[in-house]
């Protein structure tokens, strides 16, 4: 894989090097020759201007996703690989269809999800939806990336509509590889595919998916991460799709199928369908995306935790999931709710009213309730409950450089209370004509009351919970720029003190990466990163990390 990596990265500097020949020139003649690639794709009829107009929009408006998605949790990203040493309480969905969890958390899931989809989080909940794009021009999209230790990445995409020759039908395919020991003591070795076809009826549209995941992980990405953190383990899926759009009601079909080891442990397999009902609503100021779910898996455990015998467990579940998405606008009050209801043990609800009192600033008041189910270890038979919610109030602050999100409110689950602030901020100044600067803040605080020890959902609420974002820009003529960036993450010691929390967390953890990009138009970028470059080796409370390391990274954006 290596070797494949660093041949096509030689093939794309030369290109790269050739072009500059060309950097000087106006960029009107670039305008001209991408019109005449586009020309020469189109049939008679297709105004190439307005063409490759709608083109640069989809391509603007992903870079402009990529740039604002953000989750408000600690979480620290190299490459396509992320990770953190909290679990990230939230509900995903992906084209409509609920994610079920299985052996893997919602880290794993967005890890495998980051860079194929649309992607919106609001309110507690990340929407996952297909890029739509039914152009006649096809455009491959390329990261690649390699390391001094092995932390070598390969990501293709390639979209294209009318694909061959067929009106109406658009493509979309994806592959990511990658490897490398990102944190703990396991390699994680990752070959994940995904297919996308759309075919418009006029009446309706029909929407297919198959997503392929062929992973070696480290036993921290385990659902029972704290169990296994120094083991290795083998996770495949194979997930088929099938969604139909239309006026009426949406409908959707969804079989997969997980298949997870670790060896000398347990093996788990797991088939699951979902078939979904969907149908948004728009009335005034209020709109409404409601959908019905019906969902059955069968589950199949194998422990091998006793040498001489192996226990098997069966778990059969059928089960419904209601859920809705909800906005309205009532005298200058907006108001948001989003959730979902699968039974009395097993529902989420996040509520959002936001009030402007003067231009850019806005009053903010939100409630979270939540309960799951979930089992504490492979071999039980009933599941356990956990509920938590959340209440808060503070201010929205939008202006068209700054934008600020600050709140404080109390935390509750199960056994013990948390009062908790936090801070978003996110700054982006031009302080002269060719420098600009960005900074993306997010900061939590919470002080931890406790009533039961033995809680362990008290060990994921360190006092202090931040990452710091800084860029600065060089622009260049012909859309050129040089880039340079740090990135913080930190979390602190405990604000309570347990006689068995040394067993589980030694110290406070912070990192500094920092990085070098050079842009070349708008399509090519290379950079360096410097990896945590106060070398820690142990990072995430216990978790053992490579130490600094060297990426290379090369970004392609290529029209055909």
């Amino acid at each position: 894989m290596k070797r494949f990596l660093i041949l096509i990265i030689i093939i794309i500097l030369t290109i790269c090097i050739w072009a500059q020949t060309e950097i000087e020139e106006d960029t009107t003649q670039d305008s001209i020759k991408i019109e005449t690639v586009v020309i020469d794709t189109l049939e008679e009829g297709i105004d190439p201007k307005q063409l490759l107009v709608e083109i640069i929009k989809f391509l603007n408006d992903k870079k402009q996703m990529d740039r604002e998605f953000f989750l408000p949790h600690l979480i620290y990203k190299e490459n396509f690989h992320i990770s953190s040493p909290f679990n990230l309480n939230l509900r995903i969905t992906k084209n409509g269809f609920s994610e079920i969890p299985f052996t893997t958390g919602n880290l794993q899931t967005v890890q495998n999800n980051q860079n194929i989809y649309k992607r919106i989080y609001k309110r507690g909940n990340i929407y996952y939806n297909s890029l739509e794009y039914s152009l006649p021009v096809a455009i491959t999209e390329t990261y690649m990336g390699l390391g001094d230790i092995d932390m070598n990445n390969v990501s293709v995409s390639l979209i294209k509509g009318d694909i061959f020759g067929i009106s109406n039908l658009d493509l979309q395919f994806d592959y990511l590889g990658e490897k490398g020991i990102w944190q703990g003591v396991e390699n994680e070795v990752i070959q994940n595919s995904h297919l996308y076809l759309s075919y418009d009826l006029d009446f309706a549209k029909v929407h297919f998916d198959n997503s392929l995941i062929d992973q070696t992980l480290p036993g921290e990405k385990d659902i029972y991460n704290y169990a296994y953190p120094f083991e290795s383990a083998s996770n495949k899926e194979n997930e088929y799709s099938v969604k139909i759009e239309n006026n009426i009601i949406d409908i959707g079909f969804i079989y997969k199928n997980n298949d997870y080891t670790m060896e000398d442990r347990f093996h788990k397999e797991r088939d699951l369908m979902q078939v979904l009902a969907q149908k948004k609503f728009q009335i005034l100021n209020h709109q409404l995306d409601f959908s019905y779910e019906y969902v059955a898996e069968d589950i199949i455990i194998s422990s091998y935790s006793n040498p001489d015998s192996t226990i098997i467990i069966k778990r059969d579940d059928s089960f419904y999931i209601i859920s809705g998405d909800h906005e309205s606008n009532i005298f200058g009050f907006k108001l948001g709710d989003t959730g979902y209801y699968q039974d009395e043990n097993n529902f989420q609800l996040d509520s959002e009213l936001t009030k402007e009192v003067f231009y850019g600033l806005n009053l903010l008041g939100e409630f979270t309730t939540r309960s799951g189910e979930y089992f504490t270890n492979l071999t039980d038979i009933f599941p356990q409950r956990q509920s938590r919610s959340d209440v808060g109030g503070g201010i929205v602050i939008v202006f068209p450089l700054i934008r600020t999100r600050a709140v404080m409110g109390q935390h509750h689950i199960e056994d013990f209370n948390g009062n908790y602030y936090y801070l978003q901020n996110s700054i982006n100044l031009g302080l002269t004509k060719n420098i600009g600067f960005k900074f993306d803040q997010w900061l939590r605080n919470e002080q931890i009351n406790y009533r039961v020890e033995s809680n362990t959902d008290i060990w994921k609420y360190p006092e202090w919970q931040m990452s710091n974002f800084l860029e600065l820009t060089y622009s260049l003529k012909y859309n050129n720029a040089i880039k340079l960036g740090l990135k913080h993450i930190y979390h602190s010691s405990y604000s309570y003190t347990l006689d068995d929390m040394d067993t589980i967390f030694q110290n406070d953890t912070q990192n500094f990466n920092a990085y070098l990009k050079i842009q070349l138009t708008n399509n090519f970028e290379i950079s360096i990163d410097a990896v945590n470059l106060t070398n820690n080796k142990i990072m995430f409370t216990n978790s053992n990390h490579p130490g600094t390391h060297f990426n290379f990274n090369v970004h392609w954006i290529f029209m055909n």
